[in-house]
């Protein structure tokens, strides 16, 4: 049985490797997804006040709502299916409140990376992620919400366990290395990066990966690429989403466990776990099996989307 994830390539573990070849203008880097203000929010950390955090981090906001207008527009969007009856200059504040939110999870990984800043965290759900960290293996599927990269740091820290991450590409090739080592800085080496376009030999990676008994992450709360994918009923609407994870983990016989971290205050955060999604072989078809798993995960998707929708980065639309 395949596996597929969509599109062609080989893994490549060296992320420096997508660097090669003919270097982009140097304009590239300030564009909105550049390196230069990963690099720029790295430097502020190490070098102004933390008085001066929080201006600054609401001054970007600001800026990125003018400039941003990708992401902007999807965020509108989504937040529309949120917030179904809200006034249209409302979700323009949202907008605002969620880019400076998503600035805030850059300064705290940059601060837990550079300075081994504490991080306080609580837990919802406890049983469920001890069953995850006492797992034989397990897929942890989240969303691009809250601090996804210091939830993984952290979780290898708790559980003492390496972690294979799966991420979209990013568009910037110096962005791809700037993410890829603050990985490896902040989780001392325990969370591993693969690129959902790496086609059908990452997939057999994380197959090999699951019954060699190791954990994997995938955010499953949007499709980018040619990435396989099949319809849900989300926020009563027909919306696809990747079937990857469902078809791995029917494959593998490892369990789903849906994992979010939200942030709650300065540098504080919520660990959020939800009941595991199996994929269960039980005389139904294949494609039955994954619809129903898909549903349950939609459900999870929509209850924490609703509740913790500021920290909802879904800068892609879903319609």
């Amino acid at each position: 049985m395949e596996i597929d994830y969509g599109g062609e390539g080989k893994f490549r573990s060296d992320i420096g490797a997508r660097a090669a070849g003919a270097s982009p203008p140097w304009w590239r880097h300030f564009a909105v997804h550049g390196v230069f203000w990963r690099r720029f929010v790295d430097w502020g950390v190490r070098n102004l006040p933390v008085y001066a955090h929080r201006p600054l981090i609401w001054m970007a906001a600001f800026l990125f709502f003018f400039v941003a207008a990708t992401a902007r527009k999807a965020l509108l969007r989504n937040l529309r299916l949120v917030h179904r009856s809200s006034w249209r200059i409302i979700n323009y504040f949202r907008v605002i409140r969620v880019f400076a939110n998503f600035g805030w999870s850059l300064a705290d990984v940059a601060t837990y990376r550079s300075k081994k800043g504490r991080v306080r965290y609580e837990i919802e759900g406890g049983r469920f992620l001890d069953k995850l960290g006492a797992a034989k293996g397990g897929i942890v599927l989240t969303a691009h919400m809250g601090n996804y990269d210091l939830g993984a740091a952290l979780f290898a820290e708790r559980f003492d366990r390496r972690i294979q991450m799966v991420r979209a590409p990013e568009p910037d090739a110096l962005a791809a290395q700037h993410v890829d080592l603050a990985l490896r800085e902040s989780s001392s080496g325990a969370v591993k990066v693969g690129y959902s376009d790496d086609g059908t030999a990452l997939a057999f990676d994380l197959l090999s990966a699951l019954r060699a008994g190791e954990i994997i992450s995938i955010q499953g709360d949007r499709i980018v690429g040619d990435v396989a994918d099949a319809p849900v009923n989300l926020f009563g609407r027909e919306i696809s989403l990747p079937n990857g994870p469902f078809v791995l983990s029917l494959i593998a016989e490892t369990p789903i466990y849906p994992l979010f971290v939200v942030r709650t205050g300065y540098r504080r955060y919520k660990i959020v776990a939800r009941e595991p999604i199996l994929c269960a072989r039980n005389g139904a078809s294949r494609d039955e099996i994954i619809a129903i798993a898909m549903q349950r995960w939609a459900e999870v998707l929509q209850e924490i989307t609703r509740t913790y929708w500021p920290q909802w980065f879904a800068f892609a639309p879903l319609l």
